[in-house]
């Protein structure tokens, strides 16, 4: 007959550690799911939100390119030349406005001698920041016509006094010697 074996004469191995490593173990698996499990589900909210955002930028950009391509329609209509134009028809009108008249005048005043009349003054602003001015007017003689022209040759505030028209008295012309010029003002002075 065969033996058996004798299971009182030697000691039961002690399990209990394996055991207690064990359930820890099971333990923490099943947190560490539950963190992975909250981590998905964040994620994936993070991700739908993204994607209903990305279709609401989607469709702003639509929005935004069918403006654009409006905008662009009306452009291309637009008269660029009339527009520049008007531009330039404005800037000189900003020009003028920024002329100061009583200190254009009172240089004349001070600068046209006593036999002298001017009896137009016509200014046209240039964009390096001077004014063309053309003059008319009556001298009592030549010498003081020439004069006139003398003195704008030498002040600080003007420059190229060139004469464009002079009618001596005649039957026709009682009242002196007409004459027409243009000179360059320089209302800060001569750079």
């Amino acid at each position: 007959m065969k033996q058996r074996p004798n299971l009182a004469s030697s000691p039961l191995p002690d399990v209990r550690p394996v055991l207690v490593v064990g359930v820890a173990l099971a333990l923490v698996a099943v947190v560490l799911t539950g963190i992975s499990l909250g981590e998905f589900i964040r994620a994936r909210g993070t991700e739908k939100a993204a994607t209903s955002a990305l279709v609401r930028l989607q469709a702003r950009r639509s929005e935004l390119a069918t403006k654009v391509g409006a905008n662009n329609r009306r452009l291309a209509s637009v008269g660029w030349k009339a527009l520049q134009a008007e531009t330039v028809a404005m800037q000189e009108v900003v020009a003028r406005r920024t002329l100061v008249w009583s200190q254009l005048l009172a240089e004349f005043e001070r600068l046209v001698p006593w036999d002298i009349r001017l009896v137009s003054i016509a200014p046209t602003i240039d964009k390096n920041g001077s004014v063309l001015v053309g003059l008319s007017g009556v001298a009592a003689s030549r010498e003081a016509w020439l004069k006139l022209i003398a003195l704008l040759f030498v002040d600080r505030k003007f420059s190229e006094p060139l004469p464009t028209a002079e009618e001596s008295p005649s039957a026709t012309n009682g009242q002196g010697h007409r004459f027409s010029l243009t000179v360059r003002y320089w209302p800060e002075g001569r750079p």
